[in-house]
């Protein structure tokens, strides 16, 4: 995982007075959590947020925000921060405060349908050869 653990320590510091928020590895860094959704993270090079579809048009007109990436594919709803853009904790807070607030207001996501799993091979016991015997003698 590639992500600054220090602007990780500032987003949970941003995040001291919330409640209900959780942590883990997610979207190759480290993310919090609220409502069951991820919601703002440290990546590499910088922060990501999830945004409302109105602002995060606006926030990709900025100079310092990009459309957010993960392996090579876009994540809807997200963007991209630089370090640039975060040199204050009011700056910081800001992206926190907006992505805390933006991910309360939405439900939490659907249950993935479990894996199905292969069939099962039966475990049938292997038939015997017809043993021949010899016919009896009369």
């Amino acid at each position: 995982m590639g992500y600054d653990p220090r602007l990780f320590e500032r987003i949970k510091d941003a995040l001291m007075r919330k409640t209900g928020w959780s942590e883990h590895d997610a979207l190759g860094g480290r993310t919090c959590v609220v409502n069951g959704r991820d919601f703002v993270g440290a990546v590499e090079d910088g922060l990501i947020a999830l945004c409302e579809k109105e602002a995060l048009q606006k926030h990709l007109a900025l100079k310092h925000c990009s459309q957010f990436a993960h392996k090579n594919k876009i994540v809807e709803g997200w963007v991209k921060v630089s370090m640039d853009a975060l040199k204050t904790a009011k700056q910081l807070s800001r992206w926190v405060e907006a992505s805390f607030n933006y991910a309360m207001t939405m439900p939490p996501p659907a249950a993935k349908p479990a894996k199905k799993s292969a069939p099962k091979k039966s475990a049938k016991k292997p038939v015997k050869a017809a043993s021949k015997k010899p016919a009896k003698k009369k």
